[in-house]
């Protein structure tokens, strides 16, 4: 079974990923995106790297560029070559016992390889922990209908003991 996070922005999900991480004293493979320092500002990027790797604040993982009064501009190629690779390699990696999606959003609505990837990872047996958009529609209704997704709305009320119980069913 695997389980994917869902929520409001910034409720904790990846608070909750990372404290379960922490628990299970694991590195997963898989990946991670992530905003920089400049987070709250109209000209921003959003990257995309490894989820065994700190994060970098390189542009060469932009996979998002978000400009003032623009609609935000997606590198759908970044999403279709780096991207679908990191998922490749997590599911050959036989050392690595958690593949980890986050997030999965409307953003990679056009990045088809990226989503094939991903679904053909939900048809695997390697547990996945991951998080997907609230908001978002389409594509990403095949991770919340997939037969082996369960689904967790994380709330301010439940985030704090989310952790060791996503552990435990992890670990066993």
């Amino acid at each position: 079974m695997h389980i994917f996070l869902t929520g409001e922005i910034q409720i904790g999900k990846s608070t909750v990923i990372n404290k379960t991480l922490d628990l299970l004293q694991i590195t997963p493979q898989g990946f991670r995106t992530y905003f920089g320092p400049d987070r709250t500002q109209a000209d921003r990027l959003l990257y995309l790297d490894s989820a065994a790797k700190p994060q970098t604040f390189n542009e060469e993982k932009a996979v998002v560029h978000f400009r003032a009064e623009r609609p935000p501009e997606v590198l759908v190629k970044r999403f279709d070559g780096f991207g679908a690779q990191l998922i490749r390699r997590a599911r050959a990696d036989s050392e690595s016992a958690l593949i980890l999606m986050d997030e999965c959003g409307s953003l990679e609505s056009g990045a088809q390889v990226f989503q094939q990837e991903i679904l053909a990872a939900l048809d695997g047996n390697k547990p996945i922990l991951g998080v997907v958009k609230l908001t978002s529609r389409g594509w990403t209704d095949q991770i919340r209908e997939h037969a082996q997704v369960a689904l967790l709305t994380v709330t301010r009320e439940n985030r704090d003991r989310l952790p060791e119980l996503l552990a435990h069913f992890h670990s066993g």
